[in-house]
Formats: structure tokens, sequence, C-alpha cells
């Protein structure tokens, strides 16, 4: 029987705080990340160059507090571990970061050296995005057409933000970290659904993303208690522009301000730990809410390596291999 590589694709992140400028300068590079107009795209590269060495030193910081470094590419390749284990021996399952080692590129290479002949593609991003899923997608396109890989062989999980399961463990950890909420006082929890935030042009020109997260989170509340008072926000702002809003500082502090003592915050489109729940929602976010007033703040935990996602991330592959 063929052998089947799965690439599971995802940003990646600084291994250690000497990474840390060249990673934001790698983000800052990438068009599908940050748009800039036709004539500043010129100078894109010195651009965000710029960029990341003002960026750095802050980021570093931020970085110190969580451990000197992301956890994304460690967890990424735990759950492709745990993955092949679930899989079998007829497919090898690979982390494939867009922004750090190993890169999408290095996964491939590492399939194709391993005997795979055909490939599934998978987004750790449940709801599309052009930032994210787009972005990971067109790296792997431009390295499947250098290394010759017939595109025909390769199989796409492009979005499983309404996967049943997805939203069956999502609604199973926001009752634990609600009940948790509940003991601990005071008053009844609000939660907080907070989502990667992105700019308005993005949407303006046809992304699915918003419209994807409200899909996810029109599932999550069918599966939650009525009585469950839910606000979606918008987290993560990293440029100048016009980004969609409420943002999750002015939630949590209009819900401060509003007498709100105790919340509960679910970070609906992340599946990893990385600085974006460790450091921004964990400390800073945590912080603000408490100047406030809060006085209990929890987050609902990410699945990282769990066995759900990865019965979740099993059977995707699966149906797309059937059907290739």
């Amino acid at each position: 029987m063929e052998r089947t590589g799965v690439l599971l694709l995802q940003m990646g992140g600084p291994r250690s705080l000497d990474e840390v400028e060249s990673y934001i300068q790698r983000l800052f590079n990438d068009p599908y990340l940050v748009r800039l107009p036709f004539w500043v795209n010129l100078f894109r590269g010195p651009l965000s160059r710029r960029v990341a060495r003002k960026r750095a030193p802050e980021v570093r910081e931020q970085y110190a507090l969580i451990g000197g470094s992301s956890p994304n590419n460690r967890v990424t390749a735990e759950q492709a571990a745990a993955l092949q284990l679930d899989l079998g021996a007829d497919f090898r399952c690979y982390a494939a970061m867009a922004y750090t080692p190993p890169t999408i590129g290095e996964a491939l290479r590492a399939a194709m050296k391993d005997g795979c002949t055909r490939w599934v593609a998978v987004s750790m991003f449940p709801q599309y995005c052009t930032a994210s899923t787009e972005a990971a997608f067109a790296e792997l396109r431009t390295e499947i057409a250098a290394a010759g890989v017939d595109a025909g062989r390769v199989a796409w999980v492009e979005r499983w933000g309404d996967n049943p399961a997805y939203l069956d463990a999502l609604a199973a950890d926001v009752k634990k970290t609600v009940k948790a909420a509940v003991d601990e006082g005071p008053g009844a929890p609000h939660l907080v659904i907070s989502a990667h935030g992105i700019p308005i042009s993005y949407i303006e020109s046809g992304d699915p993303y918003i419209q994807e997260i409200e899909s996810s989170l029109a599932g999550l509340r069918q599966r939650l208690p009525a009585s469950i008072p839910i606000t979606l926000a918008f987290q993560s702002r990293a440029t100048p522009v016009k980004w969609k809003e409420p943002s999750t500082i002015d939630t949590l502090t209009k819900l401060g301000q509003e007498g709100v003592r105790n919340i509960v915050v679910l970070p609906i489109s992340f599946v990893n730990d990385h600085i974006e729940t460790l450091y921004e929602i964990d400390i800073q976010l945590a912080d603000i809410a408490r100047s406030f007033g809060v006085e209990s703040y929890r987050r609902v935990p990410v699945f990282n390596v769990d066995s759900r996602l990865t019965a979740i991330l099993r059977e995707l592959v699966l149906e797309k291999v059937a059907a290739q």
C-alpha cells in the first residue's frame, strides 16, 4: 500500500530569544499576512527588517515571560507524532511551519525521502483565513512545484471549524472551565470568545474568516447552556490599519466597567499554545481585566496534544485519503 505524508501546517514561532527578530521579519515580509500598497510593497524587504528591529526588544520581553520561546513548534511536532501513531504504518506525519524550521519545504522533502507518494495538507487553523490558511497553502504549492510533485496527489484540509467533534470538545472544555469559575465566584461568569483579529480590508475583499468564526460560535452556542452570557471579541491587532471590532481589550474593559467580576476567555481560533495565549491572554489581558475590577479570570485551555484533537485530525485525513 502506498505511503501518505500528512503535513500539519502551522505558523511556528521563535525557538529562542535570539530568533525573535528574524521571526518578526518573516511575518511582516509575507504579503498574505501583511498587505501593503503596491508602491510600499516594492520596499517590503527593508521595511520588514526595520519593523522587526523596532519591535524585537518588546517582543523578546514577552517571550521571556513565557519561558523564552514559543511552544508552537514542539507542540505541533508532538501532535504529528500522536497522529502518526493513530494512523498507522501507511502514514508519515510532519510538523510544517510557515515561518520557522521545520519549514513547509523541509517537511515536504522529508516526506518524499520517507517514500511518501501522496500527501494530505492539514491546516491547523480551524477557520479559513487568507493570512494563515492561504499563506501556508501558497507556500506549500510553491514547494510542490519546485519539487516536481504531482499536485493531483495532494489533498487539502482547508477548514474544520464546523466539525461536530471539534465543537463538542470546545463545549466540554468551556463547561468545565465555567463550572470552576462558578465555584470560585464572584457572580455568574461571562464567556468572552476571543478570536484572532484581521484587518477590515481582508473582510471587504471577501475573506471568509469572520463568517467562519461566527459559524463556529453558533455551533458552540447550541452546545452550551443558554444561561451563559457570551461576547465575541478579537485580539492580536498587529498593524495600524482598521481591524475587526470589538477588540478583546475593549470588551474586557467594558465588562469590568459594567460590574462583571467573573470572566472566562475562550481562544476559539487557536489549537496550540503560543504567545497569543500564554502572554496576550494569560498575562496582558488578565492584567487589564483585573485593573477594571474583574476578580476571577480564567482561560479555557487550548487542545495542544489532546487525544480528542488527534481523533479529529485522523478523521479529516482519512476522509481526504478515501476521496483521492
